[in-house]
């Protein structure tokens, strides 16, 4: 099976199958999809972005993604988004670019507070573990900017 690397451009994939295995770069997500793509991320970066779109390795089979590495601030960065109506499931050749997926409509309160709530209780479960197992002190503050850091991606 063919490997998709995103440094090469987005990628837009109807997943069959994701799973957890160590890699050559550690821990990874395996999404392998249609047309006999496969596609390796790293296994933090995958479990952010799915939670930030409410889904599991589980729930994420079946449902069309949109892949790519975005360049920030000298650093790399792996974003996932569902993909938008109209993206067919297709890997772009090299230097080619996929459609962007299109804007969300605006929130109501109660569901921007249901969202900032599903943040802090993400952050709280995910943090709070590894700093315990990392012995690294946890405050409030570090759980704010965690879950913050999680709604701004989740809302944009």
């Amino acid at each position: 099976m063919p490997i998709h690397k995103l440094a090469q451009g987005p990628l837009v994939l109807t997943v069959v199958k994701a799973e957890q295995q160590e890699g050559q770069f550690g821990s990874q997500v395996v999404f392998d999809g249609e047309g006999d793509v496969r596609v390796y991320v790293s296994e933090l970066t995958a479990m952010k972005q799915l939670a930030r779109l409410n889904l599991t390795m589980e729930t994420v089979v079946g449902k069309t993604l949109h892949m790519e590495q975005v360049k920030k601030d000298g650093k790399t960065y792996t974003n996932i988004t569902l993909a938008g109506a109209g993206q067919a499931a297709t890997a772009p050749a090299a230097g080619q670019t996929a459609p962007a997926a299109s804007a969300r409509p605006a929130m109501t309160i109660e569901e921007i507070a249901h969202l900032y709530g599903r943040c802090v209780d993400y952050a709280v479960a995910t943090l709070a573990m590894r700093c315990e197992e990392l012995e690294i002190p946890l405050d409030a503050a570090a759980l704010q900017s965690a879950a913050a850091t999680l709604f701004i991606r989740a809302s944009r």
